[in-house]
């Protein structure tokens, strides 16, 4: 198995950018008459483990995919050392178009079994689903932008009356008249988004207005403060300053009767 398998059509992918034709591929896969001499497991069990295999591939190569595939993903999840069936089973994924699913499950068959013979065909493998999911992420990307061009004038061809309908069956290609039901829906969706647009930009709006009075009003604050409350709390603490230092000076020289006759009315004028 592993020397056909070495010798089938990963053998001629010459460069990383090549397809593989997974076809022709699964079809290169035999049954298996023993089991790679790695699997350390009792004799009843590599006998079921043949059996599996077998069995896993026959319904492949018959079309059953689905049930090939469920029995090749408990068999890899306990063997994962069991180079044939963990290929097998990216190539199932591979052909189905799951490229990033096939892609990750190569790798996986490499890590686990990095020293087999079949490692340059898995990694080949590997590299070919990853260029097909690059092809398809580019493809499905490209479609996108294209609807997405599309829908400001498949609202106006709707408004008009007309909506080019190439994409549905039945539709053969050709621009025809709409139906009163579908001018309506498509108008309902241009009305939604519109709406939806409106409603952002006026909580934008109202939150920037907030935003913008809150600051003004903090300005109006500062300034007021800094320009009319500060200087006066500044000279009252000056002219307290002063005071202070009279009354020290008059205490000083309290002992003098004049001096003493104007600390009693300093006293008399200014105490609380």
């Amino acid at each position: 198995m592993r020397e056909k398998q070495a010798q089938g059509p990963l053998s001629n992918a010459k460069n990383k950018r090549e397809t593989l034709d997974w076809d022709r591929l699964l079809a290169s896969y035999k049954e298996l008459d023993s089991l790679p001499g790695d699997l350390m497991a009792s004799e009843g069990e590599l006998e079921r483990i043949l059996s599996v295999y077998n069995r896993a591939l026959t319904q492949a190569s018959t079309g059953n995919i689905d049930m090939a595939k469920i029995a090749l993903e408990k068999l890899t999840a306990t063997w994962p050392q069991f180079t044939e069936a963990s290929s097998l089973y990216g190539v199932l994924l591979a052909k189905e178009g799951r490229y990033r699913e096939a892609e990750e499950h190569f790798a996986k068959v490499l890590l686990a079994s990095p020293d087999t013979s079949l490692a340059q065909s898995v990694e080949r493998c590997r590299l070919a689903a990853r260029e097909e999911r690059i092809r398809k992420e580019a493809r499905d990307s490209r479609r996108r932008q294209g609807e997405n061009l599309l829908m400001p004038v498949r609202a106006h061809m709707a408004r008009s009356g007309i909506l080019q309908r190439a994409g549905h069956e039945g539709g053969g290609g050709r621009v025809q008249m709409a139906s009163r039901r579908e001018q309506e829906e498509i108008l309902r969706m241009e009305e939604g988004v519109a709406a939806q647009a409106r409603r952002s930009h006026g909580k934008v709006s109202r939150l920037i207005q907030g935003l913008t009075l809150a600051i003004i009003l903090a300005s109006l604050l500062f300034f007021v403060f800094y320009f009319a409350v500060r200087p006066a709390i500044l000279k009252n603490e000056d002219r307290r300053e002063r005071l202070d230092w009279l009354e020290g000076v008059l205490e000083d020289r309290s002992g003098e009767a004049a001096v003493s006759d104007i600390l009693d009315l300093y006293r008399k004028t200014f105490s609380p």
